[in-house]
């Protein structure tokens, strides 16, 4: 191939190239070249930084408010609550519940019975079940459905570890995110795989794409890391969508 058939070709193919390009839509090309990061994206979302605490407990003694304040909490209290209250309590950050005793409509298993119905409205808020340490069976239903347990008197050193690990797990969403990126660094695929997966999350975490179809990218790439990736990502859109809900005292 002589000078001038080569210079034929490369101008061709420069203008078979330039059609292409102007074909696919610049979003397209944008995201096949940007590398995109949940952190990041969690970064510039500007969530609040104050961890909302709600106990409800009759025997508000039993816990080291001061402590738990002074660790950099915001706590609000409850001597009693109804199941009505649930919807005002789901806005919160965590919940403690005191199991008997703080319920009106049901002294007996009325802190039990809460706990569900917070679930059922929000399944990603942590629920620490509290109890006087008595055994009681009737209760392990409700036990089993809250993320932890702790028996009264509250020890500080004991309730420290646990906030702290649950605002870490629940709260924390630069740790979340992480967590994520984590999981998808471990597949064994390729960096532009890894690479969609992250923006498939983002997007979802956005609003840009439905349920659906983030499960149905998530199962066909993470395989056996899936379980983990979407329960964290799960988390981490309930800590969006519930950070700028109203919120009253």
């Amino acid at each position: 191939m002589n000078a001038t058939e080569l210079g034929i070709v490369l101008a061709v193919a420069s203008l078979v190239l330039g059609i292409i390009l102007w074909a696919i839509p610049r979003e397209v090309i944008t995201n096949l070249l940007k590398k995109f990061s949940i952190q990041s994206h969690v970064e510039k979302l500007h969530l609040r930084t104050d961890f909302r605490i709600a106990i409800v407990d009759d025997e508000i003694d039993n816990y080291p408010i001061q402590y738990i304040k002074n660790l950099g909490f915001d706590v609000h209290t409850y001597e009693s609550a109804s199941f009505a209250d649930a919807q005002n309590l789901v806005k919160h950050d965590l919940l403690l519940l005191d199991v008997k005793g703080v319920i009106k409509e049901d002294l007996d298993e009325g802190g039990a019975k809460l706990i569900k119905i917070i679930k059922e409205a929000r399944p990603f808020i942590p629920v620490v079940a509290v109890s006087s340490g008595y055994f009681h069976t009737e209760l392990n239903d409700y036990f089993r459905i809250s993320d932890a347990t702790v028996n009264k008197p509250i020890d500080e050193y004991k309730i420290r570890e646990l906030l702290c690990e649950l605002k870490k797990e629940f709260f924390d969403a630069l740790s979340i995110a992480k967590a994520i990126e984590d999981s998808i660094k471990k597949l064994d695929i390729s960096s532009s795989k890894k690479n969609q997966l992250n923006k498939s999350i983002i997007d979802f975490l956005s609003g840009k794409s439905s349920e659906n179809d983030f499960l149905s990218v998530i199962h066909m790439s993470a395989k056996g890391e899936s379980q983990e990736i979407i329960n964290n990502t799960k988390i981490l859109l309930d800590r969006v969508q519930y950070d700028k809900s109203d919120y009253r005292k």
